[in-house]
């Protein structure tokens, strides 16, 4: 069981991430020590995530894949990991958890990297939307929020209440979202929301976008 403490938002406060950049900067000790930091935290994220994996269901789910903290050239600004069902293992929609130096979010999503090698698009998966309202039905949905793949990491989005409620705000959010694709999630904001056992609510995230999930698979 592990808590969502102040220090891992804390590790992404920072203005630079480039490695070259950061030499400039830090003698090699400092950046030893940065990099370790990063790792250290990444380590009980990647932990978590792992937990999470073996939670779910093993002949569902593909093993769950954790992005590593460094690209090469940069520090990431972001945590980030994707669950799959073993029937899209090779496809491009997932749900992706992420925490960064603003939120844990947990979200389905269409990962426009490399889709195009894995021969889906995201008019297909935009479909789902359709299904928004359904799915919602006897679901507490404080905290959930909707954005498009072309909005900014750390702008507010649209809450997916607002977006129920209001017959124009869905028809502007959709025909935004279908020139690229809508992200649909689960939000824990910093000096907001305490999340006693991070584990809980990915696992929570995840078994709750699993319908909707799903039903890409028919």
């Amino acid at each position: 069981m592990t808590k969502l403490t102040e220090e891992m938002y804390a590790i992404f406060d920072r203005d630079e991430f480039s490695f070259k950049k950061l030499k400039k900067k830090h003698s090699e000790e400092e950046l030893a020590q940065i990099k370790a930091g990063f790792k250290d935290i990444w380590q009980t994220w990647k932990k978590v995530n792992l937990s999470v994996y073996l939670k779910l269901p093993q002949d569902k789910f593909a093993k769950v894949h954790v992005e590593s903290w460094t690209n090469g050239w940069n520090l990431r600004d972001h945590y980030w990991a994707a669950y799959r069902l073993n029937t899209l293992a090779d496809k491009s929609p997932c749900i992706g958890v992420m925490l960064d130096k603003k939120q844990l979010q947990v979200y389905l999503m269409f990962q426009h990297y490399k889709s195009e090698k894995r021969g889906d698009s995201p008019e297909q998966y935009n479909k789902l939307l359709a299904d928004i309202p359904t799915w919602v039905k006897n679901r507490k949905i404080s905290n959930w929020y909707l954005w498009d793949k072309n909005e900014m990491e750390f702008v507010d989005h649209l809450s997916l209440n607002d977006y129920l409620k209001d017959t124009q705000k869905q028809t502007t959010f959709n025909e935004e979202a279908s020139k690229t694709s809508f992200l649909l999630g689960k939000f824990a904001f910093r000096n907001q929301d305490q999340v006693e056992i991070m584990e809980e609510f990915i696992l929570d995230g995840i078994k709750q976008l699993l319908p909707l999930y799903e039903k890409i698979e028919r």
